[in-house]
C-alpha cells in the first residue's frame, strides 16, 4: 500500500471529522489513489450520508471530481450562480475548482451517496453526463442509475484485490448512463442533436444501399457539408467514414457467415470497384478478403 498523500488526509479531515450534527450516521471508503494518478478512471474515496438538519458544505476550490446521487430527503445545491433542489432521484457534480454549496433541507435532510475521484478522462466524463455545466438533474431511470451508485458502493467497502478496477468501471458506466439520459432530456436536447441522431438513424437502416454521403443528406433534408459537421461534433467521424465502417463490418460477417462470393457480398454493399472493396476491407481489417474467409472459417 503507498502512503497517504496529504491531499488524501484532508480529504479524510473533510468529510469525516465535520462538526458535531452535520451527518447522523455515515460510512467511507478510501483507496490510495495518488492526486496525479495517470489512470484513465480512479476512486479517491466515497461514503453514504445521511445528513443532519444544519448539514452544510461550502467549498470555494476542491481539488478533485465530485459525484453525488441523492437517496431520499431534501436540499439544495449551489452552483455556476444557480439553486438546484435535491431530492430521491437527483444527480449532482463539479469538477475541480468549482465553487460550490450543499445543504440540507432541515425539515427533510437529505441522504446521500458520493464518490471522489480522478484520472486522464475524468474531465471528458464529467462534460458527457452535462454536469459540469449543468450541476445537477433528475434521472429519468433513477432505479438504474441507483443500482449502479450502490453497486460502486458495495465493492468500495469490500477492498478485495478486484475492488478498485471494478468501482472504476462502475463509475464509468455509471457516467456515460448519466450522459445518456442527459442527451434525452427535452430541454437539454440542441437541434443540431436532434439533426445528427435523425441522419445517424437514417444511415443505420440504410447503410448498405448508400453509396455517398450526399444521398443520405438529401434524404435527411440536409446540406451535406452541414451533416459533416455533425458528425465530428458529435462522433468524431465524417459521415463517409461512418459509412464505410459499417459496411465493412457487415462484409466481415458475411464472409464468415454466408456462401456468397466476394465479388456478390462487395456489390450488395455499393461497393462496384472490386479492388476498391479489397482495398478497403484490408486497411480495415489488416488482411484481404479471402485471407480473411481463410483464416476465420
Amino acid at each position: 500500500m503507498k502512503a497517504e498523500s496529504d491531499s488524501q488526509h484532508i480529504i479524510k479531515r473533510e468529510i469525516s471529522q465535520c462538526p458535531p450534527g452535520h451527518v447522523i450516521t455515515a460510512d467511507y471508503f478510501y483507496y490510495d489513489t495518488e492526486p496525479g494518478d495517470p489512470s484513465e478512471l480512479a476512486i479517491i474515496c466515497g461514503g453514504h450520508e445521511k445528513c443532519a438538519a444544519d448539514f452544510m458544505i461550502r467549498r470555494s476550490n476542491y481539488p478533485h471530481y465530485v459525484i453525488k446521487y441523492t437517496l431520499r430527503g431534501k436540499g439544495v445545491f449551489r452552483i455556476y450562480g444557480k439553486v438546484h433542489p435535491l431530492q430521491a432521484g437527483v444527480i449532482s457534480g463539479f469538477a475541480p475548482g468549482e465553487a460550490h454549496e450543499y445543504r440540507a433541507d432541515e425539515q427533510n435532510p437529505m441522504e446521500h451517496i458520493f464518490f471522489v475521484f480522478t484520472g486522464r478522462q475524468a474531465g471528458e466524463l464529467l462534460r458527457k453526463s452535462t454536469l459540469d455545466r449543468r450541476g445537477a438533474f433528475a434521472i429519468s431511470d433513477y432505479e438504474k442509475i441507483q443500482s449502479l451508485v450502490e453497486t460502486i458502493l458495495k465493492n468500495g467497502f469490500e477492498k478485495n484485490e478486484y475492488s478498485q478496477p471494478l468501482c472504476a468501471g462502475y463509475l464509468r458506466v455509471l457516467l456515460l448512463e448519466v450522459a445518456s439520459m442527459a442527451s434525452q432530456s427535452e430541454e437539454y436536447r440542441p437541434i443540431s442533436l436532434e439533426t445528427y441522431r435523425t441522419c445517424r438513424k437514417y444511415i443505420h437502416e440504410n447503410f448498405s444501399a448508400i453509396t455517398s454521403p450526399g444521398e443520405a443528406a438529401e434524404a435527411c433534408y440536409v446540406n451535406v457539408r452541414y451533416m459533416s459537421r455533425l458528425f465530428k461534433k458529435y462522433s468524431q467521424t465524417t459521415p463517409h467514414e461512418y459509412i464505410t465502417r459499417l459496411k465493412l463490418n457487415k462484409a466481415g460477417r458475411l464472409l464468415l457467415n454466408s456462401n456468397q462470393t466476394i465479388s456478390q457480398i462487395a456489390q450488395s454493399l455499393g461497393f462496384y470497384d472490386p479492388y476498391h472493396f479489397s482495398r478497403s476491407f484490408k486497411k480495415f481489417f489488416g488482411a484481404s478478403p479471402q485471407q480473411y474467409r481463410n483464416i476465420h472459417l
